[in-house]
Order: C-alpha cells, then sequence, then structure tokens
C-alpha cells in the first residue's frame, strides 16, 4: 500500500511538473496527507530521473537528459533511400576497409552492410557509429569536434585522422548534384573534410536519390570525373545517366536486373 501511494504521489507531481507548475513542499505535503520530510524523499526519486530541479521549498521541472540516440533523426527512410542503401552495400567485399559520410543515405549504406568481422568501417557519423554498434565489424569513430545539424565530428582533429589512413570505398552523399557539374554540399566548412576522405579512398561511390539532380547547392566537392560510382533510383533522367557514364562514371540504378 505505503509503494503505491507512493507511485501515486510520484505520478502527480510528474503531471505537475510537465504542466510546467512549480512544486512547493508545504503544498504537497497537505495535499496527499504525508509529511514534508515524504515530500522532500519524493523530490529527490524525480530529481535522480532528471525529471525535477529542487528549489528554495519546492522544486521545479528539470531538463530531460540528452542522449546521442535522442540527436538522431528516426523518421523512417524512403523506400528510394532504402534500396539505395541495399544496392550500394552489396559493393562491400570481405577484408575491405570503408568509409561511411555522413546523411541519411549513407546511414542506409550502413544499415545494410554485411555483419562480417572482416570488414572495417571508419566514420565521422555519430548515427553510423550507433547503427552499428553491436554489429561484428570493426569500427573505428574519427574524433574532432561535434557538430549540431546532423551528429557528426568535424575540424583539424578529424582531418588528421583521415590524412594517415587508406580505405578501399567511399559512400558519400550529396545535398545536389548535376550531370555536367558534379556533385554539391551544403557545407562549406565541410569542404576539405570530404576532399581528404576523397584522397584516401581508392573507390568513391555517391549515394544519392535522383531528386537531387534538380538543383545545385552551395559548394561542389567533386566533379563527375572524380568518382568511379553513383547509386541512384530509376528516376535518374537518362540525359543525366549519359553524361555520367560519358565521364567515367559507372551508374547502378536500383531495381535493374532484380
Amino acid at each position: 500500500m505505503t509503494a503505491n501511494a507512493k507511485n501515486d504521489r510520484l505520478r502527480v507531481m510528474a503531471e505537475l511538473l510537465r504542466a510546467n507548475e512549480r512544486l512547493r513542499v508545504r503544498e504537497l505535503a497537505v495535499r496527499f496527507g504525508v509529511s514534508e520530510m515524504t515530500v522532500r524523499r519524493d523530490m529527490l526519486s524525480l530529481e535522480r530521473q532528471g525529471l525535477l530541479v529542487r528549489t528554495y521549498g519546492g522544486g521545479a521541472a528539470g531538463i530531460p537528459p540528452v542522449t546521442l540516440d535522442s540527436l538522431l533523426p528516426h523518421s523512417p527512410a524512403t523506400p528510394e533511400k532504402a534500396a539505395i542503401g541495399k544496392l550500394a552495400a552489396g559493393l562491400v567485399q570481405s577484408g575491405q576497409t570503408v568509409m561511411v559520410d555522413t546523411g541519411a543515405t549513407a546511414l542506409e549504406v550502413a544499415r545494410h552492410l554485411p555483419d562480417d568481422p572482416g570488414i572495417t568501417i571508419a566514420t565521422t557519423s555519430l548515427g553510423v557509429a550507433l547503427e552499428l554498434y553491436h554489429s561484428r565489424l570493426n569500427l573505428l569513430l574519427l574524433g574532432g569536434f561535434l557538430r549540431k545539424e546532423f551528429p557528426s565530428l568535424y575540424g583539424p582533429l578529424t582531418e588528421h585522422n583521415l590524412n594517415i589512413l587508406h580505405v578501399d570505398m567511399l559512400f558519400i552523399g550529396c545535398n545536389g548534384a548535376d550531370s555536367a557539374g558534379g556533385f554539391y554540399a551544403s557545407d562549406m566548412q565541410l569542404l576539405t573534410q570530404i576532399q581528404a576522405m576523397m584522397r584516401i579512398a581508392n573507390r568513391i561511390v555517391v549515394v544519392t536519390e535522383s531528386r537531387k539532380f534538380v538543383r545545385k547547392s552551395f559548394v561542389r566537392y567533386a566533379r563527375p570525373a572524380d568518382i568511379h560510382t553513383l547509386v541512384t533510383d530509376a528516376a535518374l533522367p537518362t540525359q543525366d545517366r549519359q553524361a555520367l557514364e560519358e565521364q567515367g562514371v559507372s551508374v547502378l540504378i536500383t531495381g535493374e536486373g532484380a
């Protein structure tokens, strides 16, 4: 009965906090018919859960703890992204070292990689690291400053670490694409880091939905001739595919040959 009573008090107090109401020890003691010491112990329980910050004579709503998982996108991938990720991941073979960049489509590549302990994955993406944490893959998370927009690492330390590595394959997305001009990113601060990734890779694979080919973005990180493979969906216009292949790009389309 005592445990049930305490749970009821904690539930009511949590509801008051969610309504942004300040809790006062004396008022709660009267409301629940318990001692002020009991109310303080209840508040301590809520404080340990991160729900309450104690104040003079009571408590106020606490700031919920931030977890890595809460920072990552949780909306389901589009069917196009998932199919692109699956097709691209099929390029990886046992014994290879692979760099997976940040971004939603690159994350889909990580989700479809074979669970092979002979494969080593290097990444700056916290999302990729979290996705592969329980896999049998060897995982290298590069150090650096934490980027806020899409949780990942960047900066001089990241680029230094890249410069001492070599990978068989790089999977990278884009914010915009043009079959004549190349592939674009939206953040100029990441340009040198992207190019450092490209320098250490034997094979550069761009993974992106065909809809990115209707626009350019802020900064070009590669011309078509700088990459080896494009993995995209069947809506890629024929003229764009032909233009890319004429420049030496191998174009892989989801659903072809299925």
